[in-house]
């Protein structure tokens, strides 16, 4: 059953080689998903943003706080840093996060302090870059019907077009690297590079 959840993921810095200037060059969909799964294979770092629209996404088992959006940077191959939207009831704050290698680091939603996170607790960015579960093996692997869609400029980002691509995301893989905030169910999934 397709679920109605978008899930945008914004590679605002996987821009192609052919991507200058006002115009971007004609490429086949399935090549522009495919260059850009192996440019992130390829890259030292960059900036990610990835928002969650639909349904809420629980990060506890009281189901009282839950994401709606991390946005930071990535330096290969564990480091990241992000800034992480929770909404909880009555409450919508950002929990800044660092991980270094296992090594987590994330301000408390009431005091802002930051605290150590116990080992295998918490949300590691740098796990959307695993080679095996991240987003570029899930980029590689589980879309399927790709449509290529007008280039936009985003709000925010470079000041540049980007291809828009639209299709469906198997859940699976990406069920496993969000550590279950997204998935397991097929997703429609928009992209732009």
């Amino acid at each position: 059953m397709l679920r109605r959840t978008i899930l945008p993921l914004l590679l605002l810095c996987l821009l192609l080689a052919a991507c200058g200037g006002e115009s971007l060059a004609e490429l086949p969909v399935e090549q522009i998903v495919a260059e850009s799964a192996a440019a992130m294979d390829g890259m030292d770092g960059f900036r990610f943003a990835i928002d969650r629209t639909g349904a809420p996404a629980f990060l506890d088992l009281d189901e009282t706080i839950s994401f709606r959006r991390a946005e930071g940077y990535y330096a290969a191959p564990d480091r990241a840093q992000a800034t992480v939207r929770v909404i909880t009831p009555g409450l919508v704050t950002e929990v800044n996060v660092i991980s270094i290698h296992e090594t987590q680091w994330q301000t408390n939603v009431m005091s802002s302090e930051w605290e150590q996170l116990p080992p295998n607790w918490g949300f590691n960015p740098a796990v959307l870059f695993d080679a095996e579960i991240g987003i570029q093996s899930i980029l590689a692997a589980d879309l399927v019907d790709l449509q290529l869609l007008e280039p936009e400029k985003l709000d925010g980002g470079p000041d540049q077009l980007l291809y828009v691509v639209a299709g469906r995301l198997d859940g699976g893989r990406i069920h496993e690297m969000s550590y279950g905030l997204i998935g397991p169910e097929e997703l429609e999934a928009t992209l732009w590079i």
